[in-house]
């Protein structure tokens, strides 16, 4: 669904937390993998801004700051806007595919960063929780 698209927005107000930065990250790896090399996609977060806690907020921004600099190798823009207004979760892409996203990107349980543990690095030996997905077909 995501293969082809050169722009893809991703909802989701949950990405403030490492965990979930790394669950971003994971997909814009995916997408990296999927594309081809000499293509460019503009991948664009809208996401809720951390409020109260200046310590917090500078690690969210420091983690959306890494995922834009580990993008950008694999010639993938990322850009993040903030909406403190938001509570849908989705994908939607220049293709025509919009992706509703039940729990956002949140779907694995926790896992330690054990190096010698594979599901810290390979998301088929993770435990999932319970979500749903629908994908819909817009019109162009």
């Amino acid at each position: 669904y995501l293969r082809g698209a050169q722009q893809i927005t991703i909802t989701d107000p949950y990405i403030r937390q490492f965990y979930q930065a790394r669950n971003l990250m994971e997909l814009i790896e995916g997408i990296a993998r999927a594309k081809d090399a000499a293509d460019e996609v503009d991948v664009k977060l809208i996401t809720t801004e951390i409020t109260g806690d200046e310590s917090k907020l500078r690690k969210q921004l420091e983690h959306l700051l890494k995922i834009k600099q580990g993008a950008a190798v694999a010639g993938i823009k990322f850009d993040v806007t903030f909406d403190n207004a938001i509570h849908d979760r989705s994908i939607v892409t220049d293709t025509g595919w919009k992706i509703l996203l039940g729990r956002g990107l949140d779907i694995f349980h926790y896992v330690t960063g054990d190096a010698f543990n594979l599901a810290t690095r390979l998301q088929e030996f993770r435990q999932v929780r319970a979500f749903g997905l629908t994908y819909l077909r817009e019109a162009q």
